[in-house]
């Protein structure tokens, strides 16, 4: 180890990485910039790849399948319990209702007829908005009206 390099070890640029000139010159301090990212880069990799292979990720990782696992049944038993319970058969029954209201059109008239309604309000509110706009003068903008386009949003 070189104190050059404040202790870490040298690191050589792969010849890819190499220029020309460098064949032969004494690094400079650009080249002892991408040696040391390189060198922090592959440390990095290692530490990373230990962190991956090490007995604490492995215990993580069955306590995470069995904690999900405990989860699942946990959330099939209370559906099937549900399934079970008067609430549910109410829940049921009311949907079933629900269904046949919207097959014999009742609901579907009532969307359309509120929708129509909802849709001619905001027409009304967006034509007084447009109203209440001060029109643009053509001398102000030194061309006619309408000569620039509207931002697309």
């Amino acid at each position: 180890m070189s104190e050059e390099n404040n202790g870490y070890p040298d690191y050589e640029l792969p010849e890819n990485e190499r220029t020309p000139e460098d064949a032969g010159a004494e690094r400079t301090e650009a080249e002892s910039l991408v040696a040391e990212f390189a060198a922090l880069g592959k440390r990095f990799g290692e530490a990373i790849q230990q962190a991956w292979n090490s007995e604490e990720r492995y215990q993580l990782q069955a306590d995470l399948k069995e904690g999900l696992d405990r989860f699942a049944k946990e959330v099939d038993e209370a559906l099937k319990d549900l399934r079970k319970s008067e609430v549910a058969q109410k829940v049921e029954a009311g949907a079933q209702q629900a269904a046949e209201s919207v097959k014999s059109g009742k609901v579907t008239n009532e969307v359309r007829r509120a929708t129509i309604t909802a849709l001619r309000s905001l027409s009304d509110a967006l034509e007084r908005m447009a109203a209440s706009f001060t029109p643009r003068e053509e001398a102000d903008t030194g061309g006619e009206r309408g000569d620039e386009t509207p931002p697309v949003v």
